[in-house]
This record gives C-alpha cells, sequence and structure tokens, in this order.
C-alpha cells in the first residue's frame, strides 16, 4: 500500500512539473510574440514621415511618441510622455478626448515646442488588445495635401477652360470627372453629370465598340462621331480616347470630344458647292454622276421605271456670238427654269455641259414623258411670249428610259437619250421646236 502511495505521489508531481513546464513554454512564445510586436512597432515608431501618438483614454495622457514628433513638432519624448493631450491641441477642450476617440480631422492645429502654431491632418483609431484600449493619433503635415489640391485645382480650372468636352472614366468605364464644357455640349446638370454613362457620349454601339478595343490594344483611338444631346438634338464631335496610367500605375480613360458641327457644315456647304453648276444652281456633271448613281442604288429593290431626259440649247453659239455671252447665259437660266419647273424635287435635273442639261427620275415612263413634254413645250412658249428676249429660245431633247435592275448603268443611259437627243436637233435645224 505504502509504494502504491508513494508511486501516485510521483505521478502527481511529474504530471504538474510537466504542466508547469508547458505553462512556461507557452509563456516564453507568448513573450517572444509581444516582443516581436514590440520591436515592429518600436520600428514603425522610430520611421514613420508622420507622428504617432499613443494616448490613455481614460486620463487623455500620451504613453507613446514616435521620432517625427520631434522632427516636426520640436519635441523631444520626454517633453510629451505622460502629458495631456489637448496641451498640444490648443483649440480641442479639457473634455473633448472621448470625442475625438475616431475620426478624420484636416488642417488641425497643432502648439510646437517653441509656441508656433502648425496645421497638420489628424486621424484618431481607439486599438484594443491584451484588455487595454488605446487611442492612436496619427498626425500628417498638410503641405503635401496642400500643393496636390493645388495641382489639382490648377488642373481643374485648365480643363475646365478647355475648348473641348473633356471626360475621365476608370477601367470599368464609371465616370471621374468631367469639365464644364461636358455640361454646355450635352446640356446636362451638375447631377446629371455624376453618372454620365458612356453610352450616352457615344451612343453608335458599334462605333463603342471599335474604341474600347482599340484602347485596349493601342491605348488610343480617334474618330469623327454624331453625338446626341439630352435634348434629342445632334451635333458632331472630334474624339480622341486615350489610356492613361496615374503615379500609382492605375490606367484611366481621358476622352477629349471637339465639337466639329460648323466644320461638318461648312464641309457638306463646300461639297455641295463642288457638285452644283454656279450659274445655274443645278446639279453639275460631277454632282449628276454621284446623286444619281445613289438615286439608282437606292431605289433597286422596287425595281421602278427609270428614265432620263437630255436636253440641248439650240443655237447657242450663235446666241453668244451675235447678243453676247450675257445673252447666253440668259438662255441657259431659262432653260434650266424650265426643268425646274416641269420635274418634281424628287428628281435629279443638272447642266452637264455647256448648253447640255439633264434630269433623272423614276416613274411611269410613258405617262411621264408625255406630261414632260407638255410641260416643257408650255415652258418654251412661255419664255418666248414674253418678249423680253432678244432670240427665239429653242431646244432639242431626247428620252431614254428602262426598268431599273443590277445591269442599269447610268452612263448608257446618258448615251441612249444624248443619240435620240441629236435625232431630234437634226429636225430643229429646219424646224426650232421641241
Amino acid at each position: 500500500m505504502r509504494n502504491t502511495a508513494d508511486s501516485n505521489k510521483n505521478q502527481s508531481i511529474h504530471d504538474s512539473l510537466l504542466k508547469i513546464s508547458k505553462e512556461l513554454e507557452e509563456q516564453r512564445l507568448i513573450n517572444s510574440d509581444l516582443r516581436d510586436e514590440l520591436d515592429s512597432l518600436n520600428l514603425v515608431f522610430r520611421n514613420s514621415v508622420d507622428i504617432l501618438l499613443i494616448v490613455d483614454p481614460d486620463t487623455g495622457l500620451i504613453t507613446r511618441v514616435s521620432d517625427a514628433a520631434e522632427i516636426l513638432l520640436g519635441y523631444s519624448h520626454m517633453e510629451l510622455l505622460g502629458k495631456p493631450l489637448i496641451d498640444i491641441l490648443p483649440d480641442t477642450a479639457r473634455t473633448a478626448v472621448p470625442e475625438i476617440m475616431d475620426g478624420v480631422f484636416l488642417d488641425q492645429k497643432m502648439k510646437c515646442s517653441d509656441g508656433s502654431i502648425k496645421k497638420m491632418d489628424m486621424t484618431s483609431n481607439l486599438v484594443s488588445g491584451n484588455g487595454h484600449n488605446a487611442i492612436l493619433f496619427t498626425f500628417r503635415d498638410t503641405v503635401e495635401r496642400h500643393r496636390y489640391q493645388r495641382e489639382m485645382k490648377k488642373r481643374n480650372s485648365a480643363l475646365d477652360g478647355a475648348f473641348s468636352a473633356m471626360v475621365i472614366y476608370d477601367t470599368n468605364w464609371k465616370i471621374d470627372y468631367a469639365n464644364r464644357k461636358t455640361a454646355v455640349y450635352w446640356n446636362l446638370d451638375e447631377h446629371e453629370i455624376a453618372k454620365l454613362d458612356i453610352s450616352t457620349l457615344i451612343p453608335d454601339r458599334s462605333c463603342l465598340q471599335t474604341m474600347k478595343q482599340a484602347i485596349a490594344s493601342t491605348s488610343e483611338w480617334e474618330d469623327d462621331i454624331e453625338c446626341i444631346r439630352n435634348d434629342g438634338s445632334a451635333f458632331y464631335a472630334h474624339l480622341t480616347a486615350t489610356a492613361v496610367p496615374d503615379e500609382q500605375e492605375m490606367l484611366w480613360y481621358v476622352l477629349s470630344f471637339v465639337d466639329i458641327s460648323k466644320q461638318k457644315k461648312l464641309e457638306e456647304q463646300l461639297r455641295e458647292m463642288s457638285l452644283r453648276d454656279e450659274l445655274t444652281g443645278l446639279y453639275n456633271r460631277r454632282g449628276f454622276m454621284t446623286v444619281g448613281r445613289q438615286l439608282l442604288d437606292s431605289s433597286i429593290r422596287s425595281k421602278p421605271e427609270i428614265g432620263l431626259l437630255f436636253v440641248d440649247l439650240d443655237n447657242l453659239k450663235l446666241i453668244n456670238d451675235k447678243f453676247g455671252h450675257q445673252a447666253g447665259d440668259r438662255a441657259i437660266l431659262e432653260t434650266a427654269n424650265i426643268l425646274r419647273n416641269t420635274f418634281r424635287e424628287s428628281d435629279i435635273a443638272a447642266r452637264i455641259g455647256g448648253d447640255e442639261l439633264v434630269a433623272l427620275f423614276l416613274g411611269s415612263l410613258e405617262t411621264d414623258q408625255k406630261s414632260f413634254k407638255t410641260r416643257i413645250r408650255s415652258g418654251i412658249n412661255e419664255v418666248n411670249n414674253r418678249g423680253d428676249l432678244p432670240f427665239r429660245l429653242s431646244l432639242s431633247c431626247g428620252f431614254a428610259s428602262t426598268k431599273l435592275d443590277e445591269n442599269t448603268s447610268l452612263e448608257e443611259l446618258l448615251n441612249r437619250a444624248d443619240s435620240l437627243m441629236y435625232s431630234e436637233k437634226l429636225l430643229n435645224r429646219t424646224n426650232p421646236q421641241i
């Protein structure tokens, strides 16, 4: 019995020693972790460019100070340790420390060791650990922030004063910035600009997809596009889109829109002028061939009948030689006016040569030809009956027609009508009538 009791006692002592040993090892590991954390904290406090202060939330006393406090405020560690935080926050009430346990405060006034005041940005966070609470205060010099703000203000002023509409999107095509010109271009208010979708700026889906693909592959794209304002009206813009990385290597899409509506209008006017005959205002040969082919292409599905009238002003050379070129111009203008009054606005009338005029039309050719001949004859008689010209106006005409299909040629129609006109001209040399 005695031996059994002694054995049990020894086993109990052994187990207790093992438990104590285990607890000591665990405590050693905890202490090691705490030393590592303390070393890391010391490293942060020694090297931080910002002022770091740990404050007791109950007393408001500073319990730990980073080296930056001496650099930025002139205080040594000993001057601040155990000092009330509100002593260096001159605008803070004596009871205000609990009220600023968590938050961000810009341009907070800080009292330097020499009594001067310095503005710094302050953040405060309540931290907890090992059953203890503390407030971590971070104070950062405002110089860099103010410099950045001034730089951004200058950039924004430049962007707002830009001639073009400037819009910045992130890589998810969420708007980040739009200048004032954007609101002007699209007739938007500030609230609408803040949620401006890219599809509002570029309504053509294929164009938008092309731009996105180009930016992804080459980081830039440009083209002339049609834009739709908030009120439904349209304008033309030259769009330049560029992918630009910022200082943090984040990518942004910068879109610049330049209103080219006036330029487009001028180009259209110049194009129209290049297609028009200066004397009569009718299409010239180039205009006739351009617009005529467009009419044929747009009408080919319905396969209508199509006709062409070829008009030659008889004796124009004789009129010019006998009465002067001003009289010759008058004869051309009178002929042009007859064509205008004879044909519809949807028909295409043109002066393709000095004394040659044509008209292209769709419709029931047999009926239309008779109607057109009657109107032309009536127009000629009206001009000659006025008696204000030193000559009698005489025209030779040729009509050519066909059913429109893929093989229809405008040049062939012209040649056929020209040939028929020439046959009539031979008759008019002895009988100057249409």
